[in-house]
């Protein structure tokens, strides 16, 4: 069974991962560990296990930003001893900005174990949820009336800019739901709502197109799940 231990800041990012994995690994199925970080220390959450699965994911929920590079770091020996055939850690960009965005990079490169289990590092720009922006198609599924046209005839261009260019993009979202007298404030039932609602096909075919840290992630995923270099579609 083919492993990858994943490092993810939050909650959101947890769920959009598994989601994402689930996607592409379809039938050939996928056992997940879910960890959270407590004060420097990794404890069991939740075991989901699929039987005859050919991959086995450790997820991590580091529950902070500056968490996911320590926390690489620390587990590295006893991850590639226990036979992980890769680490990647994902991680917003906020709340540094655009202008950031390469000392950023710099930064989570810096002091990485170089043998081993090889490690890659994601950035989401500036947030995961730039990627949930993009996804024109879900608003409908959370409100019907949650309409494109209508919701740009609002003042919310978010058909021509990306959800990359938004400065704060969970704050773009929340403004967005919130002309429909709905919420996104990172609670757990809002970010399973929302996460729930996002289109796999779109996301794989369309938003990933349009945002390169979704493509960055999609690869990286691939990459893991596919031995055959020509299913892996990167940009």
């Amino acid at each position: 069974m083919k492993k990858v231990a994943i490092f993810v800041e939050g909650f959101t990012e947890q769920q959009f991962v598994i989601k994402l994995i689930r996607s592409i690994a379809g039938r050939r199925g996928v056992t997940f560990e879910i960890q959270e970080q407590f004060c420097g220390l990794l404890q069991l959450v939740e075991m989901r296990q699929t039987k005859g699965a050919e991959f086995f994911v450790l997820m991590v929920n580091c529950n902070n930003d500056a968490q996911v590079k320590s926390q690489v770091i620390a587990q590295h020996a006893a991850l590639t001893r226990n036979g992980y055939s890769k680490i990647i850690g994902l991680r917003d960009v906020f709340p540094h900005g655009h202008d950031q965005l390469h000392k950023v990079k710099e930064f989570l490169t810096v002091g990485l174990p170089e043998q081993g289990a090889p490690i890659e590092i994601v950035l989401a720009i500036l947030e995961v949820e730039a990627w949930f922006i993009d996804e024109l198609t879900h608003y409908e599924r959370i409100d019907a009336s949650m309409t494109l046209e209508s919701i740009v005839a609002k003042g919310h261009d978010i058909e021509s800019t990306r959800g990359e260019s938004w400065p704060q993009p969970a704050v773009k979202l929340h403004e967005i739901y919130s002309e429909w007298g709905l919420a996104y404030k990172k609670k757990t039932s809002q970010i399973n709502r929302t996460v729930d609602a996002l289109s796999d096909e779109e996301l794989y075919i369309t938003v990933r197109g349009k945002s390169p840290s979704l493509d960055a992630l999609i690869c990286s995923l691939e990459e893991f799940l596919f031995s055959e270099a020509e299913e892996i579609q990167c940009q």
